[in-house]
């Protein structure tokens, strides 16, 4: 009898649990018919109809429905903005090569600079060009995404700019033939200090190809016998979290806990190293406020299971995971589906990882000026693998230098205590 009334409780529920489930998408079909009844009835009656931009009309609502969730880690891409946001994540495209922003005075695209060995600065355009028209259409006419787009093409097809520069007053004409872009993700280089020798790594962005990346500036670094190593990843957004297990798998041995996903349902996957080639060294890592996402992967999993130190200052806290979903007008939504948990357990999101070693920048703040040279030379290296460091005006580099110095003196390899890997 018992037995009995317990199978009964439980049809019972999963019957309410189909029920509310049934009433809920019922609920969400009514609304998204709602949406599309509106742009329906608006295509049908309305009386200025044929002077709507349906596409705007569209991209908006989806944005509107975005931002009342209230999530901050969920997007939406427009079609246009599509385009850059897969750029972005594999870091190549075709192109002249140049950082541009849009001057509203001008209605022309503005040069922040070109990237070293570009086409845009082999053909001679400099920082401060305005770019006026494209292929004989004006700029203003064609608007800033659209423009920014006519530069793109294929590898080895041409593109003529008009340019207006300011310097000279002048207006030059330039008929460019287009490359692949590849943008660097890690820059590299060596530090000497106290006799000793140390590797840097700078990582800008996790995308397609920065695991492999890693791995040519690893094998350069260790060829030059350096004794220990500062990955920088200071203002570094984060990125493809594929990337991130490849990141931290160059430095944890295989089987070791990177991080753990866990979903709305309490669903969990544990995400272990592939496993290295690599000797261990002493590793300090830089993070700041600008570290997020698979930055803060990377920094948890090498801290937590006893592979580096961090120093800095404390970093974003985006501890959600999102998942890529194309939708049928050509846009894509980025819908946060997990959180991540780092090997100690800690969830980070909107809270952040507090350094071993709390150090914060530099007190003394950059003119405009000084700032926009800055961006400059960020701008054109982006497509080169060695970094430039400054010890004399980095006090956060100068502190992980003199860890790794006196760690590397004493031979101990920290941290002492490690977790055990899960």
């Amino acid at each position: 009898m018992r037995k009995y009334q317990k199978t009964l409780v439980i049809l019972f529920m999963l019957t309410s649990l189909v029920g509310i489930a049934w009433a809920s998408q019922t609920l969400l079909n009514a609304n998204v018919n709602a949406v599309s009844q509106v742009i329906q009835l608006i295509q049908k009656y309305y009386y200025n109809a044929t002077s709507v931009n349906y596409q705007k009309l569209q991209d908006d609502a989806i944005k509107a429905i975005i931002k009342n969730l209230g999530s901050r880690f969920t997007y939406y891409f427009s079609p246009d903005e599509v385009k850059e946001f897969e750029i972005q994540t594999s870091s190549k495209y075709g192109g002249i090569g140049t950082e541009v922003t849009y001057n509203s005075t001008r209605n022309a695209v503005e040069i922040i600079s070109p990237m070293y060995e570009s086409p845009a600065e082999k053909a001679g355009l400099k920082s401060g060009d305005l770019i006026v028209s494209i292929n004989g259409s004006s700029v203003k006419s064609l608007g800033y995404i659209p423009a920014v787009n006519a530069l793109r093409g294929a590898p080895g097809s041409q593109v003529k700019v008009e340019v207006y520069r300011p310097s000279k007053k002048a207006t030059m004409t330039f008929v460019i033939t287009r490359a692949l872009i590849k943008l660097k993700t890690v820059k590299s280089t060596t530090i000497e200090a106290s006799k000793t020798k140390i590797g840097y790594v700078r990582i800008t962005k996790f995308s397609e190809p920065t695991g492999n990346e890693l791995s040519n500036a690893l094998n350069s670094l260790y060829a030059q016998k350096i004794k220990g190593l500062i990955i920088d990843l200071r203002d570094d957004p984060g990125g493809l979290f594929s990337q991130a297990l490849e990141v931290a798998s160059d430095f944890l041995p295989k089987g070791r806990l990177i991080v753990t996903v866990r979903n709305r349902y309490g669903v969990e996957r544990p995400y272990r190293s592939y496993g290295n080639i690599y000797k261990r060294l002493p590793i300090v890592i830089l993070v700041n406020h600008g570290s997020a996402s698979s930055s803060e992967i990377v920094s948890a999993a090498l801290r937590d299971n006893g592979y580096a130190v961090l120093v800095g200052e404390r970093t974003y806290g985006k501890a959600a995971v999102q998942t890529e979903i194309p939708l049928s007008n050509g846009g894509l939504l980025l819908l946060v589906t997990d959180h991540y948990f780092t090997p100690n357990g800690q969830d980070i999101n909107l809270k952040g990882i507090t350094p071993d070693y709390v150090v914060k920048e530099s007190g003394a703040t950059s003119t405009e000026n000084e700032n926009y040279k800055q961006l400059i030379q960020s701008v054109k290296s982006s497509t080169q693998s060695t970094a430039t460091v400054n010890i004399q005006k980095d006090i956060q580099l100068q502190k992980a230098v003199k860890i790794l110095v006196n760690e590397i003196k004493s031979g101990i390899l920290f941290p002492r205590n490690l977790i055990k890997s899960k």
